[in-house]
């Protein structure tokens, strides 16, 4: 059978499928790496410690399913993606064609729930940075008000502007993409901040530490900040690009964007349980006598 469409329909549309091809295939690359640290995080939180709580576990979990679910989610849009080059090529893409508004309303719908699982994804991730911060601040709940606030303010913005960008309407979107991500961006400096902030303010407070007790709030310090400028950093290149240039190179960062969430705090969770973190029960210096510093540091075993 042979199949005549023109250049530029042709060119279009594998345009179309090839950039869904290069997002699904970044996702799976990363997805690969995911699943490696989720193995070592698995083995590592398994082990019995005092005074552990189920929270890194259960963040843990969460997010490898929320990984796994959107990478099946991509992979059912490439697909359809696929599909609609097919029935574009045969030359059966048309308004009254039954299967290609079929192939393409799954397409979109796909892609839409990959969006919503992508801002859950983000509420999981900063939940957990939240958590870490409340423990850090001596379980102070004034201190996570406003990142809370804030993090609940990206969600429904970000949850708006997933449905208005896979299902635009004629007035166009009331949210801009950009605004949502520049939010999110923003709650995750200000969390930061607040937590590495405050590991080493305690550090500078106790002046009396020995060098190795001393490096470990430096180290403590340096994963919660590499954390952050890593998802910043990626998230910041994922939108000027968006902007830039076209869907062939911006989908392979946005493939990355919900693999690279979930890497980073799974990664902290391995460097915690290979000992890469704050330990109340460790520290031996005689200077720490006051129960509420022993406090600040127990709860840091935690980050």
């Amino acid at each position: 059978m042979e199949y005549t469409v023109s250049a530029s329909v042709f060119a279009s549309f594998w345009t179309f499928a090839s950039a869904d091809l290069f997002e699904a295939m970044t996702e799976l690359a990363l997805y690969g790496v995911l699943v490696v640290l989720v193995a070592f995080a698995a083995a590592l939180l398994c082990r019995p410690r005092a005074g552990r709580t189920p929270v890194l576990a259960i963040s843990t979990v969460l997010m490898f399913v929320l990984a796994t679910v959107q990478l099946a989610a991509r992979l059912r849009a490439t697909a359809s993606a696929f599909q609609v080059f097919y029935l574009a090529v045969q030359g059966q893409f048309t308004p009254q064609s039954p299967a290609a508004n079929g192939a393409m309303a799954q397409y979109i719908g796909y892609n839409f729930a990959e969006d919503i699982l992508l801002v859950t994804n983000n509420i999981v991730t900063d939940g957990l940075l939240i958590y870490r911060c409340f423990l850090i601040w001596d379980r102070n709940r004034y201190i996570v008000v406003v990142p809370t606030l804030m993090l609940l303010l990206t969600a429904i913005l970000s949850y708006l502007s997933a449905y208005e960008g896979d299902y635009p309407t004629a007035a166009g979107p009331s949210v801009p993409l950009p605004v949502g991500f520049s939010l999110g961006l923003l709650t995750n400096i200000v969390l930061v901040g607040l937590t590495a902030g405050r590991i080493l303010y305690t550090r500078f407070k106790l002046r009396g530490l020995q060098n190795h007790e001393a490096r470990r709030y430096n180290t403590a310090a340096a994963m919660i900040t590499e954390s952050g400028a890593i998802v910043c950093a990626w998230t910041v290149v994922y939108v000027i690009v968006r902007s830039l240039s076209p869907p062939t190179v911006w989908r392979i960062f946005r493939g990355g964007l919900a693999q690279i969430l979930n890497i980073v705090p799974i990664l902290i969770v391995v460097r915690v349980g290979l000992g890469h973190s704050l330990q109340g029960t460790e520290t031996q210096n005689k200077t720490l006598t006051d129960e509420k510093w022993k406090a600040k540091t127990s709860a840091s075993s935690e980050v």
